[in-house]
């Protein structure tokens, strides 16, 4: 029994293994055959894609040569692609450039769908056509101009015949002309010779309407000499008048401070008003300035402001006319905003001791408030500018050999004189009134009895002393003065 089962087991196993080889034979064969078909199956449909892109390229090439023929249209992108790509078709490639190439014989104003090969025929014929219309044009220009060229030609041929004419002619007339220049000429010189007789004559009568022209001008002259010495009269007449006569009021009393000893004036450093300028005073009611008598004299002794100053009363007063507020002021050495000018020339020597004073004069004049603005020294020498602008020219003695100024040779000293000659000359000229310097001293007495010193070379010991009091009675020429001092004078002397 128990053998039986062991044939039995050995038998299912070889059965089993029979089986298991079998099935790994089959399985073997099965993947040999699956393999095959799957490369098979890849390879049908790679040739199956390759024959679809060749069936698409053929579509495509037929469609392309469809519009080449004139079904269809090609666009401007696709003349781009067709000059640009390549297709791989040596023989579609040619076929491709030669239709480039017989496109481009359509103009640039044809679009790009209607150019195929149908078209171009009509196209070349029609520019053919155009062209014989333009060549027959042209031809024909050709035959007009040729034929404007000979008539141009056989005017110009007509032309030079006419100029050879007129030359002729002109020459003929030169001919003639030249005659008649000659004729003309003879003429001429004898004319020329009358016009000469002409001139001498109209010479001699111009000479002697010369005579009678510089003889009529010596007669002017004579009248306007005569004139002129009139006019030089009146003016040193006029100067001789003006020469005592003064400015209008320059300011006016704007308060007396008690008991009158001091006042305020309504000037001050806008008018250049500085201390120590005097004034006159005349009543607030007097009409006539240069007639009135002097109510008193004033000295400036403060300046206040721009139009304020203050000054002390110079002598006493009378009682009987006190001043007061509105009384008028007025200096012949003072003008408000300016100062008053003078010019000195010569040799001026106040003291008679033989020695220049004229640098004591100019301080007495600026003491007084003046200036001086020009100068002529005995020599001759000039400083400063002599204008209208000055008032007085104070003229000294006439430069002798030996001056205050030192020894002068005579040439220096003629020529000193001419230049004081004319100095005064140019003065009465510009209206300034000429004085002598003692007139000038008595004017700055009648101001002020007190004489500032100069330093520098014209000091002297005596300058030093205390100034001295001339009393009213002992002033000298007081007839001299102007009629308004005269009266102060006067006044005083009464008082």
């Amino acid at each position: 029994m128990a053998a039986r089962d062991d044939s039995v087991i050995r038998g299912s196993l070889i059965t089993s293994l029979i089986v298991l080889v079998l099935s790994l034979a089959l399985n073997f064969f099965l993947y040999r055959w699956g393999s095959t078909s799957s490369i098979e199956s890849a390879r049908a449909r790679e040739q199956l894609a390759n024959s679809q892109n060749e069936v698409r390229s053929s579509s495509e090439r037929i469609t392309l040569m469809k519009a080449m023929m004139g079904v269809g249209s090609v666009s401007e992108a696709e003349f781009d692609r067709l000059r640009n790509s390549a297709s791989g078709d040596p023989e579609m490639e040619q076929i491709e450039r030669q239709f480039l190439e017989d496109m481009a014989y359509f103009g640039p104003d044809v679009d790009s769908q209607n150019r195929n090969y149908p078209a171009l025929p009509e196209y070349l014929v029609n520019a053919i056509r155009s062209r014989n219309e333009q060549y027959s044009q042209a031809r024909e220009e050709a035959t007009s101009i040729r034929v404007q060229a000979a008539s141009d030609v056989d005017n110009a041929r007509k032309a030079e015949a006419q100029a050879n004419q007129s030359r002729d002619q002109a020459l003929t007339k030169l001919e003639s002309e030249t005659e008649l220049f000659n004729e003309d000429r003879e003429k001429m010189k004898l004319e020329g010779a009358k016009m000469q007789d002409t001139v001498t004559k109209l010479d001699r009568d111009f000479r002697s309407f010369r005579t009678a022209t510089s003889q009529k001008e010596e007669q002017l002259t004579s009248n306007i000499a005569k004139l002129e010495t009139t006019v030089t009269k009146q003016r040193q007449e006029l100067n001789r008048l003006r020469s005592d006569r003064f400015e209008n009021v320059q300011g006016e009393i704007t308060y007396v401070v008690p008991p009158g000893r001091l006042v305020h004036l309504n000037l001050g450093s806008a008018d250049s008003l500085r201390v120590g300028v005097q004034f006159g005073v005349v009543d607030v009611d007097e009409l006539n300035v240069e007639e009135a008598d002097l109510k008193a004299e004033i000295q400036v002794t403060k300046i206040l402001g721009e139009h304020s100053a203050q000054a002390r009363v110079l002598g006493n007063p009378s009682y009987r006319n006190p001043l007061v507020e509105g009384d008028k002021l007025y200096s012949p050495f003072w003008a408000p905003g300016r100062k008053v000018k003078i010019a000195l020339a010569g040799d001026i020597d106040l003291t008679g001791d033989g020695r220049s004073d004229i640098r004591h004069l100019k301080s007495m004049i600026e003491l007084a408030g003046a200036e001086v603005a020009a100068m002529l020294s005995p020599t001759g020498e000039l400083e400063g500018t002599l204008d209208s602008s000055i008032r007085f020219l104070v003229v000294g003695e006439q430069p002798v050999s030996e001056s205050a100024f030192g020894v002068i040779d005579d040439e220096t000293r003629i020529r000193a004189i001419n230049e004081i000659g004319r100095f005064k000359a140019q003065a009465t000229e510009l209206g300034i009134t000429p004085i002598p310097a003692w007139k000038l001293m008595e004017y700055l007495k009648g101001i002020s009895d007190a004489v500032t010193v100069p330093l520098g070379s014209d000091r002297r010991p005596g300058d030093f002393n205390p100034p001295e009091v001339i009393s009213s009675s002992s002033r000298a020429k007081t007839t001299l003065l102007p009629e308004i001092y005269r009266n102060q004078v006067e006044g005083q002397s009464g008082r």
